[in-house]
């Protein structure tokens, strides 16, 4: 029987070549995740406006410009990257960069928690509040992201994670 395939099984394979050829596909797979800087401005712009939504009085418009603008980002992002949802790994991006993802996540919670329990503050002090919490994740975003990349090709590579 005749093969058509490229193999020649007679030639023994560099490991060298083998290994530098791994070493880029790791690394093509760790740029792949790399977020756009406007996806680090639009998460901001978002976050602060679901915090500015949830303090200000009338105005649950921002809130659900910020809500479904987070949904939407979120959805474009796990396309973009090539996560599946039925993919039960999913969320290991976000543990890669916990710690100024963790960091950015508490910011808003915080936020969010002083305009819910100030309501009678003046407008200004919810607008500081969700400006903090937008300029917070703007500015973590790159680092959260970089340390998600950075972590994902250590495991890739079968290194620790550092």
């Amino acid at each position: 029987m005749e093969s058509h395939s490229n193999d020649n099984s007679s030639k023994p394979v560099d490991p060298v070549a083998a290994l530098r050829v791994a070493n880029e596909a790791q690394a093509r797979m760790a740029e792949r995740v790399r977020s756009p800087w406007w996806v680090h401005v639009l998460r901001g712009a978002f976050v602060a406006a679901a915090v500015y939504g949830l303090g200000a009085p009338d105005s649950s418009a921002w809130m659900l410009v910020g809500v479904l603008g987070l949904v939407a980002l979120s959805r474009r992002r796990v396309r973009d990257v090539g996560v599946a949802r039925a993919n039960p790994e999913r969320w290991r991006f976000l543990t890669l960069g916990a710690p100024w993802a963790i960091v950015a996540l508490a910011v808003s919670v915080a936020a969010m928690a002083f305009v819910v329990v100030a309501q009678d503050e003046p407008l200004w002090q919810v607008g500081v509040a969700a400006g903090v919490a937008g300029v917070v994740t703007l500015a973590l975003g790159p680092a959260a992201d970089a340390s998600a990349r950075r972590r994902l090709g250590s495991v890739l590579a079968g290194s620790p994670a550092r």
